[in-house]
């Protein structure tokens, strides 16, 4: 359980810090009693059904939640109420995916005081570089009694022959300015409203703009680019010397096999890897031995965006399910799992079904559940997937037998808002950080806690009666 310690009254606190304490301790037990409530027996819309009868069988609680920029210092950082929110709601699990861990550790590190460092460990990545990895990490977070790290980590690379190709995001470029000739008249207009913003009497694209270029452009390669004639193609040689001799006064022309190679730099959106690198970990909880790996997929915008969300999902369940099916051949009775935020539209859109190729699927306790997993419940972004095995386990093995699932929502109980706050108590209290930070209340709380919902399931660890069983009926 969370350490508590720091909110203890003192004697010589001021009356607006035994107030604070007060009301933290207050808003604690409540989502205490929420948090027992709702994995006990949370069927009432955010639980797919009811819990299952235990038998005295031990389980494993597994969550995954995308802690929203945690922690930007941009709208002031994480109040420390919220930390102490965030650690009850994760001491209520046995081991919990992160994602949006950003580089600065401090918050995280008081996170774990608040959980007790005593009891939980944390395995984290270094940072992501690049625009779209937003310098963030993957963490886990797990309690050291009840699950053990098994001393395998890394990074997930794609193999340079399955890299992820956006085709739409393929672009030519020439770092000392593109010469580009067009044919004589050539009139360029968008039809549509192009976002701008004007900053210093000059006027900047807010996005993208593509414009058709009409036939008969014309572009002067940069230096460093090459003429590749491919093999088996026909070549002049000359008679004096028996070398191949290109005139390229002569030659205007080239075979449909040619191509140009420009310079490293000149192409953009070639041989991607992720956006930001998931990370996959080995862990055993009593009998069950499992690898998880934790994602945060690419979001984007637009049709391009899209692409690539969907191709990043695609290529990750294809990686996956070959070193699922390896380690399977290996070791039957370890398990594959992946979970975190797929940035995943809906349940019946492509990037669903991406999830569920190459042998994955998400348990059906998850998938009854009518509801999102972001602050609005309308959309299906976070998931936890295991990878199939081609045949039943045979008797007394350990398998994948799921228990009960839910989300989690926060706030209901905390930061609360509308049907939920109908004095407007929490609002109130968080008016003054809202106004100087210019958020409504609505959007400032998910940077205390988070525009997502925590996910979770429960898993069997304890296959000894299965195994005692087989073996007593054993010739």
């Amino acid at each position: 359980m969370p350490v508590y310690s720091s909110l203890r009254i003192r004697e010589n606190d001021a009356g607006h810090i035994r107030a604070w304490k007060k009301r933290t301790a207050e808003k604690l037990l409540v989502l205490r009693g929420a948090l027992d409530a709702h994995i006990a027996d949370a069927s009432g819309g955010d639980s797919a059904m009811p819990v299952p009868e235990r038998n005295g069988r031990q389980w494993l609680r597994l969550a995954t939640w995308n802690l929203r920029e945690f922690d930007t210092p941009k709208y002031g950082g994480r109040l420390k109420e919220s930390l102490y929110f965030i650690a009850e709601i994760i001491s209520h699990f046995d081991i919990v995916a992160l994602q949006e861990v950003r580089e600065d550790l401090g918050s995280l590190r008081v996170l774990m005081e608040f959980l007790g460092e005593h009891e939980w460990g944390y395995i984290a990545t270094d940072v992501t570089e690049g625009s779209s990895g937003n310098r963030e990490r993957m963490v886990f977070v797990f309690q050291k009694n009840r699950v053990r790290f098994t001393s395998i980590a890394g990074e997930v690379v794609l193999d340079k022959s399955d890299v992820v190709t956006d085709f739409s995001a393929i672009c030519f470029r020439d770092t000392s300015g593109l010469n580009v000739e067009f044919p004589e008249g050539s009139l360029f207009s968008h039809s549509g409203d192009v976002p701008v913003v004007k900053s210093k009497g000059k006027t900047f694209l807010q996005n993208d703009l593509e414009i058709p270029l009409p036939e008969g452009t014309r572009i002067v390669l940069p230096k460093g680019s090459s003429l590749v004639l491919p093999r088996a193609a026909e070549v002049p040689v000359s008679a004096a010397t028996g070398q191949v001799e290109l005139d390229f006064s002569v030659h205007k022309a080239w075979s449909k096999q040619a191509m140009v190679r420009p310079p490293a730099d000149a192409l953009t959106g070639v041989g991607l890897q992720f956006a930001r690198s998931p990370f996959l970990v080995t862990f055993q909880a009593g009998w069950l031995k499992f690898i998880l790996c934790t994602v945060h997929i690419y979001y984007g915008t637009g049709r391009e965006g899209m692409v690539r969300r969907n191709e990043e999902i695609r290529k990750l369940t294809r990686f996956l399910s070959k070193r699922a099916e390896s380690e399977h051949d290996s070791d039957a009775e370890n398990f594959f799992f992946v979970l975190g935020d797929f940035n995943i539209v809906g349940k019946e859109h492509v990037t669903w079904q991406s999830l569920h190729s190459n042998g994955f699927r998400v348990p059906d306790q998850l998938r009854k559940i009518p509801v999102g997993s972001n602050v609005a419940r309308d959309k299906a972004y976070d998931q936890i997937a295991f990878w199939q095995q081609p045949v039943a386990p045979h008797p007394g093995a350990t398998f994948i037998d799921v228990g009960n699932a839910g989300i989690f929502d926060y706030f209901r109980y905390v930061f609360r808002r509308g049907a939920d706050d109908p004095d407007g108590e929490d609002e109130l209290y968080y008016a003054e950080k809202t106004k100087k930070y210019k958020l409504t209340y609505k959007e400032w709380r998910t940077y205390q806690m988070s525009d997502h919902l925590p996910m979770w399931i429960e898993l069997r660890t304890d296959f000894g009666a299965d195994y005692l069983s087989a073996v007593s009926v054993s010739d």
